[in-house]
């Protein structure tokens, strides 16, 4: 009996490291910090799958006294987070991470390009933004498993940070009102794998539902050839659908992250369970698995503060000691309120 090629992938939202994270995150008295105690209660979900991807939202550009910024001009935040984190990922099963977001620009050409040389030192796969000019190859092909896979990352915005004059490669920008460039990519990478992942950077910020526009792209991308769109950039759950045989997800919330615009949903993130199964003279087909809701947060011990990325559910059955009991009924409101809108 032949056994058909299958892939269990698994995807989370934004990994946007920042301010009091980072401050809990450094070791008393060293200049080292350690990333992997935030994610132990959810890496042994992620290491149930094949191939896990994530949204790197803070670039590694360097050890700096002050890792968050304000740009004078635009007012927008720039972020920076120490090269720890990348091993921390690794560690926790990440296998790939996009990295064009609106925050990639935020320490200039020199630091969206030590990202890059950061990610590769950790043998972590990425795409989306480019050191050296990609040409056509403005995206990422890999086998897993016996199934080819394409995957695609662009953003609708860089913060007002502009691209350098002679280096327009750097970023895959997406162009919302005419996606025709993304579609045209879309098109010419499903002629070389069997499954194309497209991943967005784009909609409105803390919004429950996607907006228009965000909604005629995700249905340009599948009519195109799209087999999967992952959305990132609200920082908040929006819905997710399956099609044809086809998945998308309008944003997959926050994987990592402190409380955004004082908005509690802003903690509440998932880690999207999808199958990829491959059989003879057949289209590929994307099934759904599940989904394991998170939560980030704040605890507080004799040892400190710490930060945890929960897997809710399972923190329902078995509370974290830490975690105070007005923060675990915040936890099980924002979900069950999030879950019925999915």
């Amino acid at each position: 009996m032949t056994v058909m090629p299958e892939i269990k992938l698994a995807a989370v939202g934004d990994i946007l490291m920042i301010g009091p994270i980072l401050t809990h995150a450094k070791l008393q008295g060293q200049d080292k910090y350690d990333f992997n105690p935030i994610f132990e209660q959810v890496a042994p979900c992620l290491n149930q799958a094949d191939f896990v991807i994530g949204n790197q939202e803070t670039p590694l550009a360097g050890r700096e006294p002050l890792y968050t910024k304000k740009n004078a001009r635009t007012g927008f935040s720039m972020f920076n987070c120490p090269d720890e984190l990348a091993s921390a990922l690794r560690d926790s099963g990440f296998h790939f991470l996009t990295t064009a977001n609106n925050h990639c620009m935020d320490r200039g050409e020199a630091g969206l390009t030590r990202t890059l040389e950061v990610l590769d030192k950790h043998g972590l796969e990425h795409t989306g933004t480019f050191a050296a000019n990609p040409g056509d190859d403005n995206h990422w092909i890999g086998e897993v498993k016996g199934i080819r896979m394409g995957i695609l990352s662009y953003t609708k915005s860089t913060n007002g940070i502009p691209l350098p004059k002679n280096k327009p490669w750097m970023v895959n920008m997406l162009n919302v009102r005419n996606p025709d460039k993304l579609l045209q990519h879309v098109r010419r990478l499903k002629c070389l794998v069997d499954v194309v992942i497209v991943c967005i950077h784009a909609g409105t910020e803390c919004r429950p539902y996607p907006n228009p526009s965000q909604r005629r792209l995700v249905q340009l991308l599948l009519e195109n050839g799209a087999h999967i769109v992952l959305g990132c950039h609200p920082h908040v759950i929006q819905p997710m659908f399956t099609l044809n045989g086809k998945f998308a997800i309008y944003s997959m919330g926050n994987f990592a992250s402190t409380r955004l615009y004082n908005n509690s949903n802003t903690n509440c993130g998932l880690i999207l369970q999808l199958t990829i199964a491959k059989e003879p003279n057949s289209p590929i087909k994307v099934s759904n698995a599940g989904l394991i809701p998170t939560w980030v947060t704040r605890l507080k011990s004799a040892n400190g503060i710490r930060y945890k990325i929960l897997p809710i559910r399972k923190t329902m059955k078995r509370p974290v000691p830490e975690q105070s009991g007005s923060d675990r009924d915040l936890m099980q409101k924002v979900w069950k309120k999030t879950s019925a809108r999915l």
